[in-house]
């Protein structure tokens, strides 16, 4: 291993070991529903998203509803992605490489089902299948929403060992 390559992983350590106690105690404050510096902003935007999907976050789910919220979530996110790589053709957006063909049926699920499980296996080449619509409205949202409920699957795993006896995970 060069030398170059111990500095970058010496920085990306240090970096990392600098961001623990900042961003760890931000994302404790966070799932234990505390207030934190950003509020002032996020809070308005967290509301109207509650609001216009009828969340009701003073409602705790036992581990069944939890599950069910995760995989229902995850199904809809799996299934708006695959129709949108296969009606890419005739979804709006800036199309430099005037693409025309959706994926085929069993590509479209491939890469639907990859980014839902954040395996985000391709077997394409990006520029020259995907529309940029597809990639930054299907893909990369999908990346983040993904990862995302996974999240809120280890907060769960988490507060499932904390909070033994009353059984209740938080709201999905």
């Amino acid at each position: 291993m060069s030398a170059h390559s111990l500095v970058q992983y010496a920085v990306f350590l240090i970096c990392l070991l600098a961001l623990v106690k900042p961003v760890g105690g931000y994302m404790a404050r966070v799932f234990n529903g505390e207030r934190t510096a950003l509020d002032p902003v996020l809070k308005p935007l967290e509301r109207f998203v509650y609001r216009v999907g009828q969340v009701n976050t003073r409602h705790d789910m036992y581990w069944n509803e939890y599950a069910v919220a995760f995989l229902l979530f995850s199904a809809v996110s799996t299934v708006v992605l695959y129709l949108i790589l296969r009606l890419q053709a005739h979804l709006p957006g800036f199309d430099p490489v005037h693409l025309s063909t959706p994926l085929t049926p069993d590509l479209s699920a491939n890469t639907a089902f990859s980014f839902s499980t954040t395996t985000t296996w391709q077997s394409y080449g990006g520029e020259s299948t995907m529309t940029n619509f597809s990639q930054m409205v299907g893909l990369c949202s999908q990346n983040f929403m993904a990862g995302a409920a996974g999240l809120a699957a280890g907060v769960a795993f988490i507060r499932g060992f904390a909070r033994e006896k009353s059984g209740m995970l938080g709201n999905f």
